[in-house]
């Protein structure tokens, strides 16, 4: 028998299969669970769980998005009402007489409640929910919007790296299932990159000392993007990258740092160069988020030290890969000729997205993979 067609495992038998992560010749799958494969199919097994996990944490964060415009609805919906009942217990009844008959005319169209008229509405199409708002409604959006009082009705955000987090530090070794703990972690936090090159490969040369706050710059321009988008990017990419870019100073003019508190305070000084809103109260948040960023969860031993620092810094990653070949014209071309009357009415407040050119997001991609290499090994 040709020595090349025996399993490469026991030695003996004829060879079946090839293993897809390391082309090894095995015959069986008691050859494949063997021990001198073992390092190879536990990370295989792990990869499918976690692939498996990204795929469910995807759904569930588009079912949050749902939910979330739900309850921002709500909010919009009982604003209303304790605006009526602060103006019918506030106005004499001669001087306003027609306002109580506009509320009465309302009552006596008897609408139906907010929940049944969105109920096979989706709610990632604004144009079809702006369709399902009374008129009321949709007078006190634009209210709350030109008061720049809508952060009455988005709901509370709650970042993801101050969730509570517990890893046990005495698992099984041969072990090829994640526990409670991990679970929870990886399901929680946005997915690390899968392969991140060693620095070594990349530089021939030491990092600079400065490295490390250049990197703090684009965590806290990060954690701002986060709690102004409320936590939800999903369809907003675009949007994101470029708000996030405009206010990381290493992206946006390669500046340095030389120090933690001038890279949290340069992203709220481009905040406001932005017209974004940032005063003592966000730079304090920013410092808070990247502390928590860079020392990671503190019950999750040493394996995930570093786990809120990869899992954030590949998130920009992930966020910009999705703004690669973005094309502003064609996507105002699409809005003004697929949007409806939501569209039409608000989509000139995104603006013009200048950060976004092709030639300057494949330096930020090549910058962002740069700094998870010498996260992982230097921080």
């Amino acid at each position: 028998m040709n020595s090349e067609e025996i399993c490469k495992i026991c030695q003996t038998a004829p060879s079946k299969y090839c293993c897809p992560r390391c082309n090894v010749l095995y015959c069986s799958l008691a050859c494949y669970k063997s021990s001198q494969h073992l390092q190879c199919s536990e990370s295989f097994y792990k990869e499918n769980v976690i692939q498996e996990m990204t795929m469910v944490r995807d759904e569930q964060q588009a079912q949050q998005s749902s939910n979330k415009m739900l309850e921002i609805l709500s909010n919009l919906e009982q604003n209303d009402l304790s605006i009526d009942e602060g103006t019918e217990a506030g106005y004499e009844e001669d001087e306003h007489e027609d306002r109580f008959e506009e509320i009465d005319s309302d009552d006596a169209e008897d609408v139906p409640d907010l929940s049944e008229r969105l109920g096979k509405v989706n709610l990632d199409d604004p144009d079809a929910v702006w369709e399902r708002l009374t008129e009321e409604e949709r007078k006190d959006f634009q209210n709350l919007l030109e008061n720049g009082d809508v952060g009455r009705i988005l709901p509370e955000v709650d970042p993801w790296w101050n969730g509570e987090f517990k890893v046990e530090l005495v698992q099984a070794a041969e072990s090829k299932v994640l526990s409670k703990g991990e679970s929870h972690l990886l399901e929680t936090c946005p997915s690390v990159k899968r392969v991140i090159r060693s620095f070594s490969e990349l530089s021939s040369k030491p990092p600079s000392p400065l490295m490390r706050y250049n990197v703090t710059n684009i965590l806290a321009a990060y954690a701002f993007v986060f709690r102004y988008f409320n936590g939800d990017f999903t369809g907003n990419a675009p949007e994101v990258v470029n708000t996030l870019i405009s206010i990381a100073g290493n992206f946006k003019q390669n500046s340095n740092y030389d120090s933690q508190s001038l890279a949290v305070e340069s992203v709220c000084h481009e905040c406001r160069q932005e017209r974004l809103p940032a005063d003592k109260e966000t730079s304090r948040l920013l410092t808070q988020d990247v502390e928590k960023l860079l020392t990671g969860p503190e019950q999750c031993g040493q394996k995930y030290r570093k786990h809120f620092l990869l899992a954030a810094l590949s998130d920009v990653h992930r966020l910009i890969v999705l703004t690669k070949g973005y094309d502003g014209e064609k996507a105002k071309a699409s809005r003004d000729s697929d949007g409806g009357e939501f569209s039409s009415k608000f989509n000139d407040d995104v603006g013009e997205l200048k950060y976004l050119d092709p030639v300057k997001v494949r330096g930020y991609l090549k910058k962002i993979e740069f700094m998870l290499s010498y996260a992982k090994d230097h921080i």
